[in-house]
């Protein structure tokens, strides 16, 4: 095993810019919707669901809903300002 011819692969220049890891930026977003989440569970418990249960509920979907829409914005922004792959890679 030790005449076994080791190899080291060196990285290929061809891919440009994608030797690097990718990393999201941060965001405040996740935080939003668990927080939204959290709110509309809220108006469905039974003790505030009889007084004020529906406007929080309602708040709360409100809320997630554009929670949801901020990351998706931001997430295909992200996505459109990643370069092209070379080759179809």
């Amino acid at each position: 095993m030790a005449d076994e011819d080791t190899t080291i692969h060196e990285a290929d220049p061809s891919h440009g810019e994608h030797n690097e890891v990718h990393l999201p930026p941060p965001s405040f977003v996740p935080i939003s919707v668990a927080l939204a989440l959290a709110t509309t569970f809220v108006g469905f418990i039974d003790q505030v669901r009889g007084s004020v249960g529906a406007l929080v509920w309602g708040i709360g979907l409100l809320w997630l809903i554009g929670s949801c829409v901020a990351w998706y914005r931001g997430a295909r922004r992200e996505f459109n300002d990643l370069p092209e792959s070379l080759e179809g890679h």
